[in-house]
């Protein structure tokens, strides 16, 4: 009991001056669950996205390059704020006083000082950033690596980050022994791990904004260098709409084809019967055809009637064309007169021999080559169109399939700037979603500077030294009591024996007890008597009570118990003799060891009691008639000691060798608690004694009066 009060006592004096802490919390508040998207839809409705997505945030949050930048920025603005003898909002002046020391007294301690910019957090965390090297020599790197109690990663890692229930709520909180250090870290790291979300959520988004930029660009120069390039073809080659010109010269082409049929037909018609006709006028024919001034009135019909197929063939319409065309038929009209009136001339006889008139032949005749002058004007003018038609279609041939490989490359970029376009504008909606999921990180409760320390963990550690000490001790206890085969009192001495325990005589007593020492003896003896008497029945015939005593190993006291049993029962009146193996016989003799009786070593007289103290059983050997001649065998064995197998060995065989007797055990030297359990209180009866000996006894309500 003493120990756990002296380590408690030590534990409240050692814990009086226990350094206070502060905490200080922050809620942020994310939007993931019921924040909505540019869609209008809600955020993220999946349990496991939203798992996935709190985590990432809170790993984020705990993540060792945004706490390295919570690091740097804190020390930054302590080192910008601070102040050696006062106390601030930013940091304590013992905190200050132990980082300004630190990093003036380093070997770089002028740099470093040089690093701050009293003007601007940022150009002193830009500039901390810059000296910073992944050396273990550098003190910027080793502030966040080593183990400074306000900088370092191991510290900062205590930020605590919980999710409040299912809610889109995270709760951030921090411990420090310095309020300053305690907000300002949590005052950084809200701004800072919101810029850090920002740039890992927009970064890749950005990059493939711009990829996707470039691409447009790219496509779409592509694309106009495409239609430029057939622009600039149509115009070379004087094309306006490929696909109608082809169709209208396809069928410019069938409606000729159709004329050239008609025109072939009249040609043909017209030459026969010109033929025919020319036949049946004879020499009218010849001095016609002789005719100068009929051969140029006959050439300009026919240029005339050229020039009119022409025109109908092809006019437009047109007013001119229409007039030139009115005067074309009236010469035309005017030279077929003129050519009537010419062959009329020639005519030598009236009628022919098949009675026909001959007037009327020439008549008919001129009609025909008339006719036949126009059809062959018809069929050459159809016939140079045709050429025309036909050099059209070479032309627009290889136009065509130009134009549709022009086109099918303008459609495929075309479609590929689409393609790309889309993609574009899709992560820009992307990057606008993550705008908005972004923009609802909002601090809902910021942190706040702590005025009051948290209680301290004094009452606990105290009180878990108190209970520490005494299961510390109670367990070496309790390992020792499991462990030690020490004797020291009746149930371990049956538990390590398996003999009963008839008794214990006291040791050697404390200095304050000296005093009282023959009164405890002569107490032990008178019960040691009461306990031995028992035994004593059924006497032989010419004996006396034999009473033997053994011991396992010497020094474990059979002499002296004997002594005070011969002191005691003489006393009473009783014939008591005492046999010593090493002075009444002789152990190594022949009698002694095959002895049949006690008679064999000892002539009886009239003795009550033979009190018989063998040697000990370890390197002698006891007859057996002995031991079943004994009224009663006792082992004296030493409280103090332990119990050995080879002392188990030894009793089992001497076990072995009894008949219907009982082998009992007998503690020597034992500890007074001991010896009061089997003869109550002993002297002296004072009240602490008998505080104690209830304690002991667990007699909480028992009362004691007149104990003498």
């Amino acid at each position: 009991m003493l120990v756990p009060i002296i380590i408690t006592i030590a534990c409240i004096y050692f814990t009086k001056n226990l350094s206070r802490t502060y905490e200080v919390k922050a809620t942020v508040y994310t939007g993931i669950v019921s924040g909505y998207t540019i869609e209008g839809e809600s955020g993220i409705s999946d349990y496991i996205g939203v798992a996935n997505a709190m985590d990432n945030l809170i790993n984020i949050i705990q993540a060792e390059n945004t706490l390295k930048r919570v690091s740097y920025r804190l020390y930054a603005r302590n080192m910008i704020h601070g102040d050696l003898n006062n106390d601030n909002q930013y940091i304590s002046s013992s905190s200050f006083r132990e980082i300004y020391g630190r990093t003036k007294n380093n070997r770089d301690g002028a740099a470093l000082l040089g690093l701050i910019d009293s003007t601007s957090e940022e150009k002193t965390f830009q500039n901390i950033l810059k000296y910073e090297k992944q050396n273990k020599d550098n003190f910027i790197y080793g502030l966040f690596y080593w183990n400074h109690p306000h900088y370092c990663y191991n510290a900062l890692k205590n930020i605590r980050v919980s999710r409040k229930n299912n809610s889109d709520l995270l709760e951030i909180s921090y411990t420090s022994n310095d309020p300053g250090i305690a907000y300002n870290t949590l005052d950084i790291l809200m701004k800072e791990f919101v810029n850090e979300y920002r740039e890992i959520r927009y970064g890749e988004t950005d990059k493939v904004i711009a990829y996707f930029k470039s691409e447009l660009d790219r496509i779409g120069a592509e694309l106009r260098i495409a239609e430029d390039s057939l622009t600039n073809y149509n115009i070379e080659k004087r094309v306006i709409n490929y696909y109608d010109e082809t169709k209208e010269i396809a069928a410019i082409n069938k409606e000729f084809e159709l004329r050239e049929q008609s025109a072939t037909l009249e040609f043909n018609s017209a030459k026969a019967l010109t033929d025919q006709l020319e036949a049946r006028m004879g020499n009218n024919l010849k001095q016609i055809k002789n005719n100068i001034d009929f051969i140029n009135k006959l050439n300009k019909v026919s240029s005339l009637t050229g020039a009119i197929s022409e025109i109908q063939s092809f006019g437009s319409g047109e007013s001119s064309k229409t007039n030139n065309l009115v005067s074309l038929k009236k010469q035309l009209d005017n030279t077929s007169k003129e050519l009537s009136d010419i062959s009329n001339q020639y005519v030598e006889d009236k009628y022919t021999k098949e009675g026909i008139a001959k007037s009327s032949i020439v008549s008919q005749w001129l009609d025909q080559v008339l006719l036949y002058e126009k059809a062959k004007s018809d069929l050459q003018v159809i016939q140079k169109n045709r050429r025309e038609l036909n050099e059209k279609y070479v032309f627009f041939a290889p136009v065509g399939s130009t134009i549709k490989r022009k086109e099918r490359n303008i459609n495929f970029t075309e479609q590929n700037y689409l393609s790309v376009l889309k993609s574009y504008n899709d992560a820009l909606m992307r990057k606008k979603n993550l705008e908005m999921t972004s923009a609802t990180l909002k601090v809902l409760n910021p942190p706040a500077f702590p005025i009051q320390a948290q209680p301290t963990k004094r009452k606990i550690i105290v009180i878990a030294a108190f209970a520490g000490s005494i299961l510390l001790i109670l367990g070496f206890f309790i390992l020792l009591e499991l462990m030690d085969r020490t004797l020291h009192d009746k149930v371990r001495t049956e538990l390590f024996t398996n003999l009963k325990v008839i008794g214990a005589f006291p040791g050697k007593s404390l200095i304050k007890y000296r005093n009282y020492d023959k009164a405890v003896q002569a107490i032990a003896t008178k019960y040691l008597s009461s306990a031995i008497l028992p035994y004593l029945v059924n006497k032989k015939e010419k004996l006396p009570f034999i009473i033997n005593f053994l011991s396992t190993e010497a020094g474990d006291g059979k002499s002296f118990l004997i002594n005070e049993l011969v002191q005691y029962w003489s006393g009473a009146g009783l014939n008591v003799k005492s046999l010593n193996w090493n002075k009444d016989f002789n152990v190594y003799s022949s009698e002694y060891l095959i002895a049949e009786s006690v008679t064999s070593l000892y002539n009886i007289e009239n003795e009550d009691i033979l009190l018989v103290e063998h040697p000990v059983l370890k390197s002698n050997n006891i007859s057996t008639n002995l031991l079943n001649e004994a009224n009663l065998n006792i082992i004296i064995v030493r409280a103090t000691r332990g119990w050995k197998e080879s002392d188990s060995i030894l009793i089992n065989k001497l076990s072995n060798q009894l008949t219907n007797k009982e082998l009992v055990i007998y503690l020597n030297k034992a500890e007074r608690y001991v010896v009061e359990g089997y003869t109550g209180m002993l002297p002296p009866y004072n009240s602490y004694r008998r505080f104690v000996y209830r304690l002991l006894h667990l007699e909480l309500t028992a009362k004691y009066e007149n104990l003498q």
